[in-house]
């Protein structure tokens, strides 16, 4: 393979502190240290207003086509989810239906959600890491949206407790966990090019 997998990574949260952010920080530097090219975005940087009927048969907000753009041209995506009742956080579903809305003509569903490949992850302050909120996810991912999520996830447990003062994971589990996800996402595109 001649070129580095360009993935771009993505947590659902925008709150100071996040552990999601922290989890997709360790994700994106451990990407680089395997040999991926890792593109890490905020998505306060694109903002969009609650997805409903109506908004999105009108005119798509430039965040959202810059957001579609990005997810476009990258060959992998790695979304860190917190967990809200259960499920994603509302700011990533909003930002995945606005997504979806996008039209045909101007990339749609395939470009953003069938061509890259996927890995989500988690981190929660729950004893089970986000698991639930990653299956809900993985749910709305293939069935919703066509797209290919790779089976291997990370759910960071007791998640407040789990990074240094530095963003790095403390426990063994986690680091092997988030390893096995950054390996198995690159170790396809790998395949996938060489094939």
């Amino acid at each position: 393979m001649t070129t580095a997998p360009r993935i771009l990574v993505l947590a659902g949260s925008t709150r100071t502190g996040s552990f999601n952010t922290l989890l997709a920080t360790a994700a994106s530097r451990l990407i680089q240290a395997e040999g991926g090219k890792a593109t890490l975005i905020d998505l306060r940087s694109f903002p969009s207003v609650l997805v409903d009927a109506e908004v999105s048969s009108g005119e798509h907000p430039r965040s959202i086509l810059e957001l579609h753009a990005l997810f476009s041209a990258h060959d992998g995506i790695f979304i860190a989810t917190p967990e809200y009742n259960s499920f994603p956080s509302p700011l990533l579903l909003n930002t995945l239906d606005w997504l979806s809305r996008v039209r045909h003509y101007e990339g749609g569903m395939v470009e953003a959600f069938e061509r890259p490949l996927f890995a989500i992850s988690a981190a929660s302050p729950s004893p089970v890491g986000g698991y639930r909120a990653l299956m809900a996810l993985r749910h709305k991912m293939e069935l919703g949206l066509g797209a290919t999520v790779i089976p291997t996830m990370a759910a960071v447990a007791t998640a407040h407790q789990a990074f240094d003062a530095q963003g790095n994971l403390v426990s063994d589990r986690d680091k092997v966990q988030l390893g096995k996800v950054v390996d198995q996402l690159l170790g396809r595109l790998r395949n996938c090019r060489n094939s």
